[in-house]
């Protein structure tokens, strides 16, 4: 996890970082970030809804004003139908703390203190690990079946 002193810094430095092949604005303030920071990556708008799922979800402003049912809302519609990977910039007064998200799948990636924001992550790809349990060699034995 990032901690430093500017979130905006700390987002843009993590979508340089995933390099997305597509970009789902979900406010204008993440259409302007995505477009300054990736120029050459297609950008899409979450409504009407895509008609694939982009490879990144980005929210800045998304969640302002939300309550927490509508909030948990849009993020469910987003990771279902627009992409397996989120950023949301998340500021202070959210309806959302730390342990919705993390109810939610999300882990924290990063903090400013000065400015009240975290930044939040979901990745299908790293969401939950493979228990050991789930392999072939605990699975029924064909061999020991009788017909």
């Amino acid at each position: 996890m990032l901690t430093g002193p500017n979130w905006r810094a700390q987002l843009e430095a993590r979508l340089r970082e995933i390099r997305p092949a597509s970009v789902c604005a979900l406010d204008a303030a993440a259409r302007q970030l995505a477009g300054d920071v990736l120029p050459a990556t297609p950008q899409v708008s979450p409504t009407p809804q895509p008609p694939l799922p982009c490879a990144l979800a980005l929210g800045i402003d998304a969640l302002d004003g939300l309550d927490a049912n509508a909030a948990r809302q849009l993020i469910g519609r987003t990771r279902l139908y627009v992409a397996p990977h989120i950023l949301l910039a998340v500021p202070a007064g959210c309806a959302l703390d730390e342990a919705m998200f993390r109810a939610l799948g999300f882990t924290l990636c990063a903090t400013d203190a000065t400015a009240g924001m975290r930044i939040h992550e979901y990745d299908i790809e790293t969401y939950k690990s493979v228990p050991d349990w789930l392999n072939s060699r605990f699975w029924a034995n064909p061999e020991r079946w009788e017909p």
